[in-house]
């Protein structure tokens, strides 16, 4: 049986495909003890996947063997807490870690074997917690239209999902709410199927996208899966996550303990483990139990050194020391956790430790740079669709009486129901007086409003809030003649009236007297009124119309 054939086997029978053999052929040699790992690590056999790394990586030679052997080596460490000491587990061609090495030595691979091990090699990246060079190793040609020559093929689920995380963990929600998508639509078996759909809770959890996340959550704490092997406790670990973006904790921990086999978690890999055993202690803190989430860090602390849990075990550190009230502490181990995340491109990670940054420095007294803090971030939040850190940072901000800044160019959907009532009145061309007497407000407030409205609509002046609002204006509206309509024209475009006077060659006063006569025409206060009716009706103004 060829390399193409038995690495076929393994990737069906994996993914749960009924066609595939219960106990596919692995075959003899580096390649043969390459695929005995992956299936060995699949079924949850740490052991016998440890043992077959270390023949894998001693009798790799050639490229697709030795690429092979890297992929489940750096898999095989992000399982176990000793493997970091182990010479076996050294990469024989350059002294140092199999990922690296992959990184630096590109081999030139068989291409039918390809895509298959570079996804691998992607999955071994996240699972040691490297998102950096998991985004190394991904390129323009993943997933490839064909693999194995079905392009139906069920492993191209975990393709799409490995993918998926990637972009989620870089800060990308969206980019990974699309590769989700893709994985869920070309699931090919009931496994892969469920698989996409425990991601999706995940990432539609990060989105803020609750019913659905909730509808995905329900189906894996119905219990109908047994949480034995990789995949299916992976789809526990997913959907726990996605209970957390629910502020579901009492089911996220249900979840998190059934899927991670134990109250140490010891079943899952190194970075679910820490990352699960935070979300215990954050559970804990809730309740205000400092003894249970002392207890739960203390199961983190002996990886605590490890490069793949250091800065999740610096964040729990942060919590219980917020839960002690030491909030000097807290800062510190935050400030470490997000400087550490940052460095290994977690993005996600990053943002999780600056929300509990914000909330050590409002411990400290210090709301304008927690404030601060939180608003740095929610920029990056927004490009990338991270929607529960934005509900987060808000519901830090909210208890100490602040907001966040709506975000640029977010328009009425960054705006509260009395700002977005100040954005009306602004484009109908009211002062600030005008509208402070209007909703009974004081001017200091309306200043501090119409600020919020122009940083929403990113825009500098009321013209520009009145372009962005501008209604559908009736056809009875009175005409303008030709030069009235240039001037209008001028107006939109935000020129002064200097301006339009030398763009026109005429003088400031004959700008003055038409923009007047504009303003009774139209029934208008203001020059952002004029905005506001003309950018409705931009096609008729450059029409034939009569004086």
């Amino acid at each position: 049986m060829t390399r193409r054939d038995r690495l076929d086997q393994v990737l069906r029978c994996i993914m749960g495909d009924d066609g595939a053999p219960e106990t596919p052929s692995t075959g003899e040699g580096a390649f043969g003890r390459g695929l005995a790992c992956f299936r060995a690590l699949c079924a949850g056999d740490i052991d016998e996947a440890y043992v077959a790394a270390v023949d894998a990586l001693a009798l790799a030679r050639d490229d697709d063997a030795v690429t092979l052997a890297r992929a489940v080596t750096g898999l095989v460490i992000a399982h176990s807490s000793t493997a970091l000491d182990d010479d076996r587990l050294v990469d024989p061609r350059c002294g140092g870690g199999t990922l690296d090495a992959a990184r630096d030595e590109a081999l030139p691979l068989d291409p039918e074997l390809s895509a298959a091990l570079r996804v691998l090699l992607v999955e071994a990246a996240l699972a040691c917690a490297r998102i950096d060079l998991a985004a190394d190793f991904l390129d323009d040609s993943l997933p490839p239209p064909r693999l194995f020559g079905d392009d139906r093929h069920p492993f191209f689920t975990f393709m799409r999902l490995t993918m998926a995380r990637v972009s989620l963990f870089s800060g990308d929600v969206s980019g990974a709410q699309r590769l989700v998508d893709d994985a869920i639509a070309g699931a090919s078996t009931p496994l892969g199927e469920l698989l996409a759909r425990s991601a999706s809770a995940l990432v539609l959890g990060r989105s803020d996208q609750r019913k659905q996340t909730r509808e995905i959550v329900d189906v894996i704490s119905s219990g109908a899966l047994e949480p034995i092997g990789l995949i299916p406790r992976g789809c526990y670990v997913l959907a726990a996550y996605g209970a957390v973006a629910l502020d579901d904790y009492p089911r996220a921990v249900q979840l998190m303990l059934r899927g991670g086999g134990g109250p140490s978690l010891d079943a899952l890999r190194i970075i679910d483990r820490v990352m699960g055993l935070e979300l215990l202690v954050t559970a804990a803190a809730l309740e205000h139990d400092l003894d249970a989430a002392t207890s739960w860090l203390a199961q983190a602390v002996p990886l605590e050194h490890h490069p793949i849990a250091e800065s999740t075990v610096a964040r729990m550190r942060a919590r219980v020391a917020l839960l002690a009230h030491d909030s000097d502490s807290a800062l510190n181990f935050a400030s470490s956790a997000r400087e550490r995340a940052q460095v290994d491109g977690r993005g996600i990670e990053a943002a999780d430790a600056a929300v509990l940054i914000a909330r050590a420095r409002i411990d400290n007294r210090d709301r304008g740079g927690a404030a601060r803090g939180l608003a740095d971030a929610a920029r990056a939040a927004r490009e990338s669709g991270h929607q529960s850190f934005l509900r987060a940072a808000s519901r830090e901000l909210r208890a100490i009486g602040r907001r966040l800044p709506p975000g640029t160019a977010s328009g009425m959907l960054g705006l509260s129901p009395r700002e977005r009532d100040v954005a009306q009145l602004m484009a109908e061309g009211l002062s600030n007086a005008g509208i402070a007497k209007t909703l009974f407000v004081s001017e200091h407030t309306v200043r501090t409003h119409v600020a919020r409205v122009l940083h929403a609509f990113g825009v500098s002046s009321r013209a520009g809030v009145a372009r962005a609002l501008a209604p559908v204006i009736a056809d009875d509206v009175p005409q303008l003649t030709p030069r009235q309509r240039e001037i209008v024209a001028l107006l939109v475009e935000g020129c002064t009236n200097q301006q339009i006077a030398h763009a026109l060659d005429i003088g400031v006063s004959t700008v003055e007297k038409h923009i007047a006569d504009v303003l009774r025409r139209w029934h208008v206060s203001s020059r952002a009124g004029i905005v506001r009716v003309a950018a409705s009706r931009q096609p008729s103004l450059h029409s034939e119309e009569a004086p």
